[in-house]
């Protein structure tokens, strides 16, 4: 005959296990893509984007920021193209002597882009998929931004214009109220403090686990004392 208890314990190691799973697989959770407010599949990218979103301080200043970096790769690619393709670098180096010279020196060529030099065409062809990639990048986060902003303003009632004010430390109490009544993690009844910490830092603490175990050379060379670490 089987114990009552041990069949009552095997029972509980099965649910923690379908917990784990059910955290760790999205699959399980959500049958779509859309990121749900209720047992979200993972939580380190959630809590990320979180952070994120209130570092950046909002919707309106994300999108200003990435559509400004954009405008500048694209403006340093084209003048970097027109500074190296139009100008008459070799008439201004070998020709222009002195005042009456330079005088008759052409600034810029009459042939520029005409018969591009092959290192242009590749700089341009490499930079121009970088840019569409970075384009692309960006219009494939908007939906993300856009239901990060939905969560701040539905689930923790903070407005992007209150995100210039607040404390991350009133973000992490609303979330950790939230999570009575949501259940962002199924794994816990609670979330402190503590546990979104380390949600967000989770890679970084592997990484200063590693260096403190040595188990990660921080140095390029032995007996170079030049360390790659840049945080």
């Amino acid at each position: 005959a089987i114990h009552p208890r041990r069949c009552k314990l095997s029972m509980t190691e099965h649910n923690e296990r379908l917990l784990l799973e059910m955290e760790m697989n999205p699959a399980l959770l959500q049958g779509s893509h859309r990121e749900q407010w209720e047992a979200i599949s993972d939580l380190d990218s959630f809590f990320k984007r979180v952070y994120n979103y209130f570092d950046e301080r909002g919707l309106r200043c994300i999108l200003a920021g990435r559509l400004i970096s954009l405008g500048m790769l694209a403006f340093t690619i084209a003048l970097s193209a027109y500074l190296a393709e139009a100008v008459n670098w070799d008439g201004l180096v070998n020709e222009c002597v002195d005042e009456s010279t330079c005088a008759g020196v052409k600034l810029l060529r009459d042939d520029s882009f005409r018969s591009p030099s092959p290192f242009l065409v590749l700089f341009l062809l490499v930079f121009s998929v970088y840019w569409l990639w970075m384009l692309l990048h960006f219009f494939w986060d908007l939906r993300a931004l856009l239901e990060i902003r939905s969560f701040y303003r539905h689930k923790l009632n903070i407005d992007d214009s209150e995100l210039l004010v607040v404390s991350w430390d009133t973000v992490v109490q609303r979330v950790v109220e939230l999570q009575a009544t949501a259940r962002l993690c199924i794994v816990k009844d609670q979330l402190t403090a503590h546990d979104i910490a380390n949600r967000i830092l989770r890679k970084e603490n592997f990484m200063v686990a590693l260096v403190n175990q040595k188990l990660l050379p921080i140095e390029p060379l032995p007996g170079l004392r030049l360390s790659v670490m840049t945080k």
